[in-house]
C-alpha cells in the first residue's frame, strides 16, 4: 500500500532552498554538509517525526542527491513526508554512527570537506566526537548557521503557514480568555487553550501553552497547577500552534478585576515600547538599534522588575523544547546584523516583579519590503474580565 503523502511545500520550494544551503556551502568551502538539527532536516527534506530521540541525520553533498540515515521503525513518517530526498535506513540495535560513516564513505564523500553541526541541541557531544573521530577530524569543520541563516528569509509559502497560524493563536487566546473568570482555575485556561490548538491542527506543542495567574503570573516559564483565580489576579497567556511545525507566539494578560497599579502601568509601558520598535522595524536597520529602543523603555524601571534583556528572537520551524529558531539572530544590543526582509520574529515582551505579578504582550512580526506585518489582530493591550 502507498502511503498518502503529506507534502506542504511543492518540490521547487525544496529546490530553491537546497540550491540556496548549497550556495553558502560553497562560499564556506564545505563539500558536505551533515546535518542533526531536526528543524533543519524538516527545511531541506520535508522529513518530520515526533521521534526526535532516536538518531538521525540528513546528508547534504555539494552536487549528489541529499539522503537520511534513519531507524528502519521511522520508515513510513520518511515516505509520508520526504521530497527528493534517499534514505538509509539502520536495523534496530545498529550503531548510527557507524551507518552514518559508512554511507558517507559508500557515496564517495568522505575524502572532501564535511560539514558538521556542533551548534545544535540535536547532537549531543559524544555522538559528536564518535562522528569526528570516524570521518577524520582533519576533514571536519563546523557547519553550524549554514542551514540557519538560509532558514532566516522566510519563503512567500513559509509566510503564508506562519499567517495561518497567526490566526490559529489568536483563536487559541480567545478561547482562553473566554475561560477567565473568578473561581476558574489556570488549568481551565490552558484546557481551552490546548483545545482550540490541537481543534486547528496542531502537530504538537513545541511549547505546551503557558498560563500562569497571580503571584505565578510574576514567575517565567511556570504553567497550570490548579491555580484558583481571584479577583484582581492577571493571568498571563502564552501559546502558539505548530502548524506543520511553523508557529507565530503570542503573549496576552487577562484581567480579573481590578489590578495593582504596576500592573496597569506595566501593560501601557510594553505597549508603548512595542509600537515604538515596530515603528522603525525596516530592512537594513541593525538588530541592535531595535533593542536599544526597546532598552531605552526598560531601563529607568529594570532595578525594580524581572526581565530577560532579549527584545525578539527569530521564529519559523521548532520542535520542542522551543519553537524559537537557532539562529542566534536575535533583537538584543549585541548584534549588530541587518535585518532583512523575510524575516519573522516574536517580541517576548514581559515584566514582572518576581513572585508577585507579571504582564506578558507579545507580537510575532514579518520583516516585509517597506516595513513589518504583525500577525496577530487581538489589541495590544490587557484584556479586561469583570
Amino acid at each position: 500500500m502507498t502511503i498518502p503523502r503529506e507534502n506542504v511545500f511543492d518540490k521547487a520550494e525544496y529546490k530553491f532552498r537546497l540550491d540556496c544551503v548549497r550556495e553558502e556551502m560553497s562560499k564556506s568551502q564545505i563539500d558536505t554538509l551533515v546535518l542533526h538539527s531536526a528543524p533543519n532536516i524538516l527545511y531541506l527534506s520535508g522529513h518530520h517525526t515526533l521521534n526526535l530521540w532516536d538518531y538521525q541525520c540528513l546528508v547534504v553533498p555539494i552536487s549528489q542527491s541529499p539522503f537520511m540515515v534513519l531507524w528502519q521503525f521511522e520508515r513510513g513518517r520518511f515516505e509520508a513526508t520526504a521530497v527528493a530526498t534517499d534514505v538509509v535506513l539502520y536495523e534496530t540495535g545498529a550503531n548510527p554512527v557507524d551507518e552514518t560513516v559508512q554511507a558517507i564513505k559508500s557515496k564517495g564523500l568522505s575524502r572532501v570537506s564535511i560539514g558538521l553541526e556542533t551548534q545544535t541541541r540535536y547532537l549531543v557531544p559524544k555522538v559528536r566526537e564518535s562522528l569526528s573521530n570516524a570521518l577524520g577530524k582533519s576533514k571536519i569543520v563546523d557547519g553550524s548557521g549554514i542551514v540557519d541563516k538560509v532558514r532566516n528569509i522566510k519563503s512567500e509559502a513559509e509566510l503564508e503557514v506562519m499567517r495561518k497560524a497567526g490566526k490559529i493563536t489568536d483563536l487559541a487566546v480567545r478561547a482562553g480568555f473566554e475561560a477567565v473568570r473568578e473561581g476558574a482555575t489556570d488549568s481551565d485556561v490552558a484546557a481551552a487553550v490546548a483545545t482550540e490548538l490541537i481543534r486547528s491542527n496542531s502537530l504538537g506543542f513545541s511549547v505546551y501553552p503557558i498560563v500562569s495567574a497571580g503571584y505565578r503570573s510574576g514567575i517565567p516559564h511556570n504553567s497550570n497547577c490548579g491555580y484558583k483565580i481571584s479577583n484582581g489576579d492577571p493571568v498571563f497567556i502564552e501559546c502558539s500552534p505548530s502548524l506543520h511545525w511553523y508557529h507565530a507566539p503570542l503573549m496576552r494578560t487577562a484581567a480579573v478585576g481590578e489590578m495593582p497599579s504596576q500592573v496597569e502601568e506595566f501593560a501601557s509601558l510594553e505597549k508603548e515600547m512595542m509600537t515604538a520598535m515596530l515603528e522603525i522595524v525596516k530592512p537594513g536597520i541593525l538588530a541592535s538599534e531595535i533593542a536599544e529602543v526597546g532598552k531605552s523603555f526598560v531601563d529607568p524601571i529594570r532595578d525594580q522588575i524581572l526581565f530577560h534583556e532579549v527584545y525578539g528572537y527569530p521564529v519559523g520551524i521548532g520542535f520542542p523544547p522551543t519553537w524559537a529558531e537557532e539562529s542566534g539572530f536575535a533583537l538584543v544590543t549585541s548584534n549588530h546584523r541587518p535585518l532583512q526582509a523575510g524575516m519573522v520574529f516574536h517580541i517576548p515582551m514581559t515584566l514582572r516583579v518576581n513572585g508577585q505579578y507579571g504582564v506578558g504582550l507579545s507580537h510575532t512580526f514579518v520583516v516585509t519590503e517597506d516595513g513589518n506585518e504583525v500577525l496577530s489582530r487581538l489589541p495590544l493591550e490587557l484584556h479586561r474580565v469583570e
